[in-house]
């Protein structure tokens, strides 16, 4: 009996210790797992950064001055350390960002444009840019430019007091402009007067030229600014994630183009596509009117005719679709912020486009400016913009 007492002792013994040790090495294993789970997600963290910095040392040290972002590298800014690095304060595209952006076409190149091409002497005038009534000019040293005749002298002033507000808002976007007088008898048109009869223009109507740029794209809407289901267009912090530094340095243009189009009221590029989803569901499976880019990876906003004369004048057709397209965006570029406000304090926003138009444009007062009902609405949508921007502040 007490041989067996001892024996089941010893059972009891064993079977304890293999409890006990079943218990340790369980432990043993969870702490293993999850050390390798915290190592792993250590080296994913460090593997994100280490992606993020060699993008902004590469844009620093190789960007020229009017390259586009040709980085395409995936990085997933779902965690709030590394959307910090994309969006600031809920509503502000970075610094990081938007230093990745370059000019698309530089002060100096503007400048050196327009005194070239206003007295340069056009050798070719053919069919191209655009509309009918626009043509593609080749001056003789072999530069290119657009011509734009319009229907009326309201579409060309209509382009260039739109390229002239761009300018006042920092958006770099559209192509150098510069007016010219259809002088028949000067040096600039003679070699080609036959064409421009040929094209029934009126003789001494004021045209614009602006830059041809070649290599260029047609441009579709980003998806996540396609509305879908009825539930209006979506630009929020929220919605971006896993996109390239090349996907969202074209998104931040579009913010910028959004509010032009607004302030313009121009109608002839994405709202129209806003417009036709009421009979076409797929129009916005199809490229944008007048916008373009480049191999670079810019937007070139172009053929702005509908811009600030005559899409004032039809406001009521479209102003519902434009504030939509508003509405769509609460991410902003600061420095477009900043120029909205100081033009919001000015109270005068078509005084300042008139003396910057006045000032490059010797034709400017043969093809007039803003009426005084027009000057008025665009200090009001200058208005409606920098409330918008400070509406989606106070909701984020």
């Amino acid at each position: 009996m007490r041989f067996e007492i001892m024996n089941a002792g010893k059972v009891k013994l064993c079977a304890s210790l293999c409890m006990w040790l079943g218990i340790v090495t369980w432990i043993g294993n969870v702490k293993l797992h999850l050390w390798s789970v915290f190592v792993q997600q250590s080296t994913e963290r460090d593997v994100v950064f280490s992606v993020l910095n060699e993008q902004v040392n590469f844009s620093k040290r190789h960007a020229p001055e009017n390259a586009g972002l040709r980085d395409g590298k995936t990085f997933n800014i779902r965690s709030p350390v590394i959307r910090n690095n994309v969006i600031e304060h809920r509503v502000f595209w970075s610094a990081w960002l938007d230093s990745l952006s370059t000019r698309v076409f530089g002060v100096e190149h503007e400048r050196k444009w327009r005194e070239q091409v206003r007295d340069a002497r056009v050798v070719v005038l053919e069919a191209g840019c655009g509309r009918p009534t626009n043509r593609l000019a080749t001056f003789a040293d072999g530069t290119r430019a657009c011509v734009r005749y319009g229907i009326d002298a309201d579409q060309v002033l209509g382009e260039t007091l739109s390229y002239y507000l761009a300018e006042l808002l920092g958006i770099s976007n559209l192509p150098p402009l510069a007016l010219s007088k259809l002088n028949l008898s000067s040096e600039q048109w003679a070699s080609v007067r036959g064409n421009i009869e040929a094209s029934e223009w009126s003789p001494n109507a004021i045209v614009s030229l602006t830059e041809f740029i070649p290599n260029v794209t047609g441009v579709f809407i980003p998806l996540h600014l396609r509305k879908q289901q009825g539930g209006g267009l979506q630009l929020s912090a929220e919605t971006i994630s896993n996109m390239t530094v090349t996907y969202l340095v074209e998104l931040m243009q579009w913010s910028d183009l959004i509010i032009f189009d607004y302030l313009t009221a121009n109608f002839d590029r994405i709202v129209s596509h806003i417009f036709s989803l009421q009979w076409d569901a797929r129009v916005m499976e199809r490229t944008t009117n007048n916008l373009l880019k480049t191999i670079n990876g810019h937007l070139l906003f172009i053929d702005n005719e509908a811009g600030l004369v005559h899409g004032y004048r039809v406001l009521d057709l479209w102003e519902r679709y434009h504030r939509l397209l508003l509405s769509s965006s609460c991410i902003f570029r600061r420095s477009t912020v900043r120029r909205i406000s100081e033009m919001k304090r000015s109270g005068n926003s078509a005084k300042l486009l008139y003396e910057l138009y006045r000032a490059r444009e010797p034709l400017a007062r043969e093809l007039s400016s803003l009426s005084e009902e027009h000057a008025l609405t665009l200090q009001y949508r200058i208005d409606v913009v920098y409330k918008h921007i400070k509406q989606c502040t106070e909701i984020m």
